[in-house]
């Protein structure tokens, strides 16, 4: 095999390397962390319009509402690959407003890569 062919190869293969073995970039992985704490809020107001006009369980689910716990930002992102080319598990420190107060916590999670799309598991 020829020296062209051969750098060829090799070049084709680093870039597959590279492009497949990439961690997500930290917006994308800040957006997924946004999105869980959205979903979550969605089921609480949902649970919350279900409860109708049974007093208990509007209180009940006044109390959970504003226990429930609000995303105020992400910081110190950090992912590394750890199964296959598309798994990677990740630390951030992820601040979090309850009951009107904030807190800061390092939080450990995986991101994964399906169908060309990320998505979090913690």
């Amino acid at each position: 095999m020829g020296k062209f062919k051969k750098l060829t190869l090799l070049l084709l293969y680093i870039l597959f390397f590279v492009t497949y073995s990439k961690a997500p970039p930290d917006s994308t992985v800040a957006r997924l962390i946004a999105a869980q704490y959205k979903e979550g809020i969605k089921i609480m107001r949902a649970a919350k319009a279900n409860a109708g006009n049974d007093k208990m369980a509007q209180d009940i689910s006044s109390l959970m509402e504003r226990m429930m716990p609000t995303f105020e930002r992400v910081e110190n992102i950090d992912c590394n690959r750890v199964k296959g080319n598309r798994t990677f598990s990740c630390t951030a420190d992820i601040t979090q407003k309850i009951a009107g107060n904030s807190r800061t916590n390092k939080t450990i999670f995986n991101v994964y890569q399906v169908n060309g799309e990320w998505t979090l598991d913690k």
